[in-house]
Parts: structure tokens; C-alpha cells; sequence
């Protein structure tokens, strides 16, 4: 007697498309973390040196949190505190240092006390090693990690010390002409849709982040003797933000991407490396202060 063949059923497996879909949405929600956070920093800096340093903090908290994961670092606990006490000491050296009387040019002199911090911090990653002990794994890598997100960290502090500068015209309008610039290349280079397309980035959202900049800053009120210096900041913080866009996290998951845990537990190194290049354009502002005479 013939046996009845039955059809054969597909069992319901892992979908391999969730890992695409996660990387959009991470993707998405460091586009929308990193305009945020530039909005928010530069209008902030716009009310004064407290708003700015309160909204600094915030920034710096969030990169020492997953910082240490983003570059793949053991002992992410001693690095995240290593790199949160490093930013501290910057806003506050940055909101407690001593009002400098030779006008804007003068914001300079303030890049002393961060290099102090700076100096610092990296005395601070060879000593959490040392503590770790002998025969860890990844000291050296752990070391470097540090090393960059203590500086991440530190210059975050320079929208504090810009802040110091907004009540002129033409500092003001730089603030502001950044944060929209960062916002806006935030939105269109960290999309999903950027992945993988670094022509793109070098040939589209760069020129249109600088020729953005230019009616912002005219409808900010930076003079015309001011708007190119202007532009040209606004040219920087879209590299560094481009920058971030080609080495983010891939919507596509690769297996590259699995050992610094990018795309098995993406939140916390991707809000990290999202917010990197908005506390990075303080320091490019704080330069800027110092031309806009």
C-alpha cells in the first residue's frame, strides 16, 4: 500500500532581513540623534555659558557611555568614567576660567586649559591599563580608544567657551550657521541611504552643507567681511560629519562589523559615533571666534 506524501512545509526561521531592517533604523535614529543634539547644543551656547555647559555635558555623557563599545574596547566601565571625567573637567575649566580681556581673539588662550586636560586624559588611559594588569587582552587598543574619546570628549567643551563670545553679531550667527549645518548634513549623510556612498558624500552633501551655509549665515547677520570665515567652518564640521557617515554603522549588516558590536547591540556605540562629530564642531567654532574681528 502506497504511502500518502504529504507536502513538504517551510518552518519559520530567523528572518534574515531583521539585521537590514535594525541597521535602517539605527541609521535613522543617529541622523535624527545628531541634529538634535547640534540644534540643541547651538541654541543652548545662544542663552550662555551655564545652558551650554548643562547641554555639553549631556553630549560628552553620551559618547563616554559608548564609546568604548564603538571601538570594541574591554573594560568599557573604567574607559566610560575615564572619558565622562575628562569632559567634566573641560566644561567646567571652560565655564569657571577667568574672563579674558583682550576681546574674541583672546578665545585662543583658552585652548591652554584643554590642552592641560588633554594631556591628562592620556596619562589617565595608560594608567587604567596598568590597573587591568598584565596579560589583558586588547591594552593597547583599549589604550588608543581612550585616547581618542577623552579628546572627543575634551573638545566638546569648546561650545562652552563659544558661548562665552554669542552676545556679538558675528559669533552668534557662526553658532548658528554650524548647528544648521551639522543638523542638515546629519539628516542626509547618516540616512540609510548614504551607506556605502562615499562619492556621494565627497561630491553632493559636502558642497550642498557649504553653499547651505551661506544664506544662513547672511540670515543670522554675519557680516560680509565675516560670512566666508563662516562658510569655511561650516565646510569643516560637514567633512567631519560626512566622515562619520562612511565609517557608521552599515544598515547591511557585514561580518567586519560584528567584533566593536555595531550591529549586534548598535544603540549605544551608534548614538556615540553620531553625536562624535557634533561635539568635534565646538572646537572648529572655537578657532573661528578668534578670526571674526
Amino acid at each position: 500500500m502506497a504511502r500518502e506524501v504529504r507536502p513538504a512545509v517551510a518552518r519559520p526561521g530567523p528572518s534574515r532581513c531583521a539585521p537590514g531592517r535594525m541597521g535602517q533604523v539605527m541609521r535613522l535614529s543617529m541622523a535624527l540623534s545628531a541634529a538634535v543634539a547640534a540644534l540643541v547644543l547651538g541654541g543652548a551656547a545662544l542663552l550662555g555659558p551655564v545652558p551650554a555647559a548643562l547641554a555639553a555635558a549631556v553630549v560628552i555623557l553620551v559618547i563616554a557611555w559608548g564609546w568604548p563599545r564603538q571601538m570594541g574596547a574591554p573594560a568599557r566601565l573604567s574607559l566610560s568614567v575615564t572619558l565622562a571625567v575628562a569632559g567634566a573637567v573641560a566644561v567646567l575649566l571652560m565655564l569657571l576660567w577667568p574672563p579674558l580681556e583682550d576681546g574674541r581673539s583672546g578665545a585662543w588662550t583658552l585652548f591652554e586649559p584643554l590642552a592641560v586636560v588633554v594631556a591628562w586624559s592620556t596619562m589617565a588611559s595608560f594608567v587604567v591599563q596598568l590597573v587591568r594588569g598584565t596579560g589583558r587582552p586588547l591594552r593597547l587598543e583599549s589604550t588608543v580608544a581612550t585616547m581618542g574619546g577623552a579628546f572627543m570628549a575634551v573638545v566638546t567643551a569648546c561650545w562652552v567657551a563659544v558661548s562665552r563670545w554669542t552676545d556679538t553679531p558675528a559669533v552668534a550667527g557662526l553658532v548658528i550657521t554650524l548647528a544648521v549645518t551639522v543638523a542638515a548634513v546629519s539628516l542626509v549623510g547618516l540616512t540609510p541611504w548614504m551607506q556605502g556612498r562615499p562619492g556621494v558624500l565627497a561630491l553632493v552633501v559636502i558642497p550642498l552643507g557649504t553653499v547651505l551655509a551661506w544664506p544662513v549665515s547672511a540670515l543670522a547677520g554675519v557680516g560680509a567681511r565675516d560670512r566666508p570665515a563662516v562658510t569655511a567652518a561650516a565646510l569643516a564640521v560637514a567633512v567631519l560629519v560626512s566622515l562619520t557617515a562612511a565609517t557608521a554603522p552599515s544598515s547591511r549588516p557585514r561580518p567586519e562589523d560584528r567584533p566593536v558590536g555595531t550591529t549586534l547591540r548598535p544603540r549605544r556605540a551608534g548614538y556615540a559615533l553620531a553625536l562624535a562629530p557634533v561635539g568635534a564642531a565646538g572646537v572648529v567654532a572655537h578657532v573661528m571666534v578668534g578670526f571674526l574681528a
